[in-house]
């Protein structure tokens, strides 16, 4: 099940193979792939939040002879991006759907709504996701596939954060590192985002689910390592006179500067760490679920 897309304009014409190569070459996250005789197929994948899609001519689907009506659906020229995905795929991709057709002054054909004009992201998207909620309806009718699911905040909240991760660490002076959001899938087939905390040392800490701490506890001999989750909100309160805020675009982020680290290090004893066997566990893939509420 996807999310189809045709391009074309008025009278006819679409743009050339090499116009469009030279286009989608632009983009490091796109890979040029020529298809049968003359067709072209150009990738969209992102490696760091793990969107993808596909734009693609095929010169088989060409039909010279088009009238008003289906002369879209006959430019061989469309886009194609799956259902059954959160709804930052559609958010990622659909200004680049917008973007390749202000560039070539063509129009799309979105096919689900039978609606033909200027491409508009935030129309684009909306449709997408009407659909995409339909489709996740229809799958979950289905006894015989399994789907997971997890809040459409926490989804874009991943997802924003992901896609700025590496210009942060790159924006740095300060030794603070910048973790992951990870999404995990428990036992009870239920999904979570978490960050992990190691030994009180500086770092940010973007909106999740849970932190998961790992300290060395103090015994009376020596000390033992624990490792455990702590609900996010608990953490930042517990932290909340020795955060900073990082404002980027997206909102800010909260951290602990190096200077704090006194403060804290010993104080992180006193946290209740709630027990996690992480072999029991699943990581979750970007297009390993879907964020649709299901009535």
């Amino acid at each position: 099940m996807s999310f189809d897309l045709n391009f074309g304009r008025l009278d006819g014409t679409i743009p050339s193979v090499e116009d469009m190569k030279e286009y989608f070459q632009g983009f490091s996250s796109v890979q040029v792939n020529d298809t049968d005789p003359g067709g072209v197929q150009f990738w969209y994948q992102n490696e760091v939040t793990g969107v993808y899609c596909s734009f693609s001519y095929s010169p088989d689907d060409v039909d010279e002879e088009f009238d008003q009506v289906n002369q879209f659906s006959a430019s061989g020229l469309s886009f194609n991006l799956n259902y059954i995905r959160p709804s930052f795929f559609a958010y990622e991709t659909m200004p680049l759907v917008q973007g390749f057709c202000e560039k070539f002054e063509l129009l799309v054909e979105d096919v689900q709504e039978d609606r033909v004009e200027a491409a508009n992201a935030s129309k684009l998207i909306q449709s997408w996701r009407m659909h995409n909620e339909r489709a996740v309806g229809a799958l979950a009718d289905d006894k015989d596939v399994e789907t997971r699911y997890l809040p459409e905040e926490r989804a874009t909240e991943w997802w924003r954060y992901t896609s700025i991760k590496q210009s942060l660490e790159d924006s740095l002076s300060d030794d603070i590192f910048v973790p992951s959001i990870m999404i995990l899938e428990n036992v009870e087939k239920r999904l979570f985002t978490m960050v992990v905390w190691t030994k009180g040392i500086s770092q940010f800490f973007p909106d999740c689910d849970y932190v998961l701490v790992q300290r060395d506890k103090k015994k009376l001999f020596g000390s033992k390592e624990e490792v455990g989750l702590v609900p996010f909100d608990a953490v930042m309160d517990w932290l909340s006179s020795n955060l900073d805020e990082y404002v980027m675009d997206g909102g800010p982020v909260k951290y602990l500067s190096p200077d704090k680290m006194p403060a804290v290090v010993s104080a992180i004893q006193n946290l209740t760490l709630l027990p996690i066997d992480l072999s029991q566990h699943t990581r979750v893939a970007a297009d390993g679920f879907h964020d649709v509420i299901l009535t």
